[in-house]
């Protein structure tokens, strides 16, 4: 596989991320693909005993992923490999790491295309987002990070979304005219900044840019943000059935969407008639009917990984807990400003809502979840705040909660240890 010689430069030229060390105590970012409670349910079923627990980073960048990780994983003796193939983007990885006082972090500077090569042994779980389709061929650098994956390790992957970003590619398309690509990076920004501005606010391509938030933020924030998204020379995206396919040729199988309701039907049109579909042309009428995913966010398991039954959120021996880092912190306080019986919403980000009703069996399952109490003791408890309610009603109510969370990533649930 060869590596892209642009693209390394202009990882040198402008990290990506934007990220200042100087700032990083300002603010824990928190991906949602490297939530550790998510990941070990899928690895494991279970919380794993993290000490050994493995980590590989690949095309860490300017560090969000590895700077969560390290700090769920703190007091641990696990082991995070950061992997990148511009020496500028990890400096600005361990200064962010050094900022909060994070160690068991090793940095390799390499191409992920040499991965498979470089000894780095196994690991439990690889994330990987916005690198794979930046690759001259990423089917090969999805196998080549298959290999470093334990039979039963999970990616978590993310790669560019085809209906969401077209405004994107109008942009590139006419960025190749006025500033191609064997132009030095400082005057291809100059262009793309001339243009932006200079472009007509009917422009439709200007006004799908600047409508998306996502994209105006990448525009507006930083030079790295506006040329890795308008100027990229390698940029490939993916529909749901070509996310499948994909997967399939790199040996590797789609385990769960970071946030399934995105991927459900009835999430944008209820009594949606879709019984003679499969769970795959389910998904891909989901991406339609949504219409404007900038990208796709999953979990991915090697097709040789055992089958492994999706939890029940009904079973007594089943343990739910929070994926958030920080979200059990906030219960108590948020709770504190509703009235009893008041409604709410919990947020875990855009288009990741979910109304509670306030009432006291929704609050008495708020307090419960831990990552430690079962199913069955939530229950009982949960029981005894609402006593004019049956076992039965309690636990259809716990069902619907549970259920409405997950879709949204923002509860997981540990499988029975039996």
């Amino acid at each position: 596989m060869a590596t892209l010689v642009p693209v390394q430069q202009q990882y040198e030229v402008l990290p990506y991320p934007h990220r200042d060390p100087a700032r990083e105590l300002e603010m824990l970012r928190q991906p949602t693909l490297c939530e550790l409670p998510r990941v070990q349910a899928l690895v494991d079923g279970r919380p794993m005993d993290l000490d050994g627990f493995r980590v590989l980073d690949a095309g860490c960048g300017t560090g969000d992923n590895t700077v969560f990780l390290a700090e769920q994983l703190r007091g641990t003796s696990a082991e995070v490999v950061a992997l990148d193939f511009s020496s500028a983007t990890l400096e600005v990885n361990r200064q962010r790491l050094a900022a909060r006082g994070l160690t068991g972090v090793r940095h390799v500077l390499a191409p992920i295309e040499d991965a498979p090569a470089l000894g780095l042994g196994e690991f439990d779980y690889i994330v990987c987002t916005g690198v794979l389709h930046h690759l001259a061929a990423p089917e090969d650098g999805l196998r080549g990070l298959r290999a470093l994956l334990r039979p039963r390790g999970v990616m978590g992957l993310m790669v560019y979304a085809r209906y969401g970003r077209e405004p994107v590619y109008l942009a590139q398309a006419l960025m190749r005219h006025l500033a191609p690509d064997h132009l030095e990076p400082a005057q291809r920004l100059r262009i793309l900044k001339r243009t932006l501005e200079g472009l007509p606010q009917s422009s439709r391509t200007l006004r799908g840019l600047l409508d998306t938030p996502g994209f105006r933020a990448e525009i507006t924030k930083s030079d790295a943000g506006a040329y890795d998204l308008l100027l990229h020379t390698q940029d490939r995206p993916y529909t749901v059935p070509e996310v499948h396919a994909w997967l399939a040729d790199g040996g590797m199988r789609l385990r769960e969407w970071t946030v399934p309701n995105h991927y459900n039907p009835s999430t944008y049109l209820v009594g949606a008639g879709v019984a003679h579909m499969d769970e795959h042309e389910r998904q891909a009428a989901a991406e339609l009917m949504h219409g404007g995913m900038t990208k796709h966010e999953f979990f991915a398991e090697r097709d040789d990984a055992p089958e492994r039954p999706r939890v029940d959120a009904a079973d007594d021996d089943t343990v739910p807990a929070w994926c958030g880092w920080d979200f059990a912190a906030q219960i108590e306080p948020a709770l504190a400003k509703v009235r009893p019986g008041q409604g709410f919403n919990c947020t875990f980000g855009a288009e990741r809502v979910v109304p509670v009703a306030g009432d006291p069996a929704s609050r008495a399952f708020l307090r419960a979840v831990d990552g430690q109490k079962t199913v069955a003791e939530i229950l009982a408890e949960a029981g005894r705040a609402t006593p004019a309610l049956s076992a039965g009603q309690v636990r259809r109510r716990w069902v619907d909660f549970a259920e409405a969370f997950r879709g949204v990533a923002g509860l997981t649930l540990y499988a029975p240890a039996r």
